[in-house]
């Protein structure tokens, strides 16, 4: 291009000036591979960071699942032992009554 140019009679800043605007651009930025590697990268690093988290999750799933079934259990078990002692306060009622009765019948009433 600088050969035309000077053949067709063109200053060097004429040239310059040329080279600038016909010229091709200078290239701003990464190129294609480089920009191919950056999503690449950020794509993996993505899918790493959510199989990551996937496994947490699941994990804490788990963990509640059998905190679940261990709380069950407990109420299951505090059911049965509020049952007894439920039994165990009527039976407890009943013999408080029956020596009322007794006391009653025996000590003498105040008149």
């Amino acid at each position: 291009m600088a050969d035309a140019a000077e053949r067709h009679g063109f200053t060097q800043e004429q040239i310059e000036f040329l080279r600038e605007t016909l010229g091709r651009p200078s290239a701003q930025g990464f190129d294609r591979p480089t920009l191919m590697w950056m999503f690449g990268g950020l794509l993996a690093l993505g899918l790493a960071v959510s199989g990551v988290l996937w496994a947490e999750i699941g994990s804490v799933r788990t963990e509640i699942g059998s905190v679940r079934t261990e709380l069950r259990a407990e109420i299951r078990e505090n059911r049965a032992a509020i049952s007894a002692n439920r039994d165990a306060i009527a039976e407890l009622a009943e013999g408080q009554a029956r020596i009322e009765a007794i006391l009653e019948e025996r000590l003498p009433r105040d008149r």
